[in-house]
C-alpha cells in the first residue's frame, strides 16, 4: 500500500521504516532465497511492531518526567486542531525522537546478530564468483607484484541443455539477475559442437554469441593468464 496523504506518509514512517530498515540490514545478515509477499510482509510488520513499541515507551517515559516536552495523547487523538496546530512543535519532537530510538534499536539489533552470528553474508551468484571475484590476479617476477592493466581471458566452454556445445571468450554476462532473465555473451574464438562431432569454428563474421542463462545445463571455466 502507497501513502497518498501526509498524515499516512507520517505514520507510514513511524511505524513502517524501523522494520524496513531492519529487513534490508537482515538482507546483508543472511542468505535466502526469493521468499513470499505475504513472509515478508509480516516480518517487516512485526519487527516494525517491537521497535516502535521502544520508541513510544522511550517517548512516555520523557513525558513522564517532563510532560511539557510531549503531547498529551489524549489532547492529540481526541483534541481539535487548534490544539495540533498549537503544539505542532512538541509533536515533531515526540515523532522524530520516536523515529529515531525505533531506528536505532533496529539498527542495535542488527549489530548484535551480526556479532552472534558472524560476519554478514550476500548471496552472489556463481557466474559473478567466477568471472569476478576467482579470477587470478597476474603477478611478474619472484614477488607477486600484480601486473598493471592487465586483463586475464576468461574462456569458456558452455554445454546446452540440448547438448550443443559452445566455447569462446566471455565478453559480457548478466550475473545477479534470475536464471531465466540471465545471459552470457562470448567472443572470439567461437567453436560449437552437436552431439560426438569435434569442435568447428564458427565463421569470423560473427562477433558475439548470446546464450540464455536458462538454456545453459553446465560451464567450464578457463583463465588465460598474460603471458610476462
Amino acid at each position: 500500500m502507497i501513502p497518498t496523504t501526509w498524515l499516512s506518509v507520517v505514520l507510514f514512517v513511524l511505524f513502517v521504516a524501523p522494520g524496513l530498515l531492519f529487513d534490508l540490514l537482515a538482507d546483508k545478515r543472511r542468505a535466502t532465497g526469493p521468499q513470499s509477499p505475504f513472509r515478508e510482509a509480516s516480518r517487516v510488520v512485526l519487527a516494525s511492531l517491537a521497535f516502535t513499541s521502544v520508541g513510544i515507551a522511550v517517548v512516555s517515559l520523557v513525558r513522564v518526567i517532563h510532560a511539557s516536552w510531549m503531547p498529551d495523547p489524549r489532547q492529540m487523538l481526541g483534541g481539535t486542531r487548534e490544539y495540533l496546530i498549537e503544539h505542532l512543535g512538541a509533536l515533531l519532537w515526540a515523532g522524530a525522537l520516536e523515529l529515531a530510538v525505533a531506528l536505532g534499536c533496529a539498527w542495535g539489533f542488527h549489530q548484535v546478530l551480526v556479532v552472534r552470528h558472524g560476519a554478514p553474508l550476500r548471496q552472489v551468484s556463481a557466474w559473478k564468483a567466477v568471472f569476478r571475484d576467482d579470477v587470478p590476479v597476474p603477478t611478474v617476477g619472484v614477488a607477486p607484484a600484480p601486473i598493471a592493466d592487465v586483463a586475464v581471458t576468461i574462456l569458456v566452454r558452455v554445454k546446452l541443455l540440448n547438448g550443443t556445445v559452445f566455447t569462446g571468450q566471455v565478453a559480457h554476462y548478466t550475473a545477479d539477475l534470475e536464471l531465466p532473465v540471465r545471459e552470457i555473451v562470448l567472443g572470439p574464438p567461437l567453436f560449437s559442437k552437436t552431439g560426438s562431432n569435434p569442435l568447428t569454428a564458427l565463421s569470423t563474421d560473427w562477433s558475439r554469441l548470446i546464450l540464455a542463462g536458462s538454456s545453459i545445463e553446465s560451464i567450464a571455466v578457463q583463465y588465460q593468464l598474460p603471458q610476462p
